[in-house]
């Protein structure tokens, strides 16, 4: 008998996906969570980004449903890398956290800062919005 390795995909959360799926119950971004052979990833950062923004209990309540299927890394301090592309602060330790979990994907809904780079790769990390989920895993 002939085992197939399935691929396991690991997605770094921005604040905005976990936000928008806490946001209100049967949110759209929810699904990413549904998804097979994916392994979701965010950080200790992004998780206080997340309850600052969200002001409902209700929300809080979801918020702490989704991470139980989260790995949530835990920094000392907001990581940096020194070749980090052109970001705002408040991004940086975003995108250097996903690096540093060696995420394939960084999927985020922030377009301001993040969009230029959608559906490329930088540093390793391909960068997609949320709404391209689970398409773009079909597509590799």
């Amino acid at each position: 008998m002939t085992h197939v390795r399935l691929n396991r995909f690991r997605l770094f959360l921005d604040a905005n996906v976990l936000v928008s799926a806490a946001w209100k119950e049967g949110s759209k971004v929810g699904r990413i969570w549904r998804m097979p052979h994916v392994e979701l990833i965010t950080s200790n950062y992004v998780v206080v980004e997340c309850q600052r923004n969200l002001p409902l209990e209700e929300q809080q309540d979801r918020l702490t449903r989704f991470l139980q299927s989260v790995r949530v890394l835990e920094f000392q301090a907001a990581p940096q890398l020194e070749n980090s592309p052109p970001l705002p602060a408040k991004d940086q330790h975003v995108f250097a956290a996903a690096v540093l979990s060696r995420a394939h994907y960084l999927v985020t809904g922030d377009r301001k800062h993040f969009g230029a780079w959608y559906g490329t790769t930088v540093l390793g990390l391909r960068v997609e919005p949320p709404g391209r989920f689970p398409e773009v895993l079909h597509e590799r």
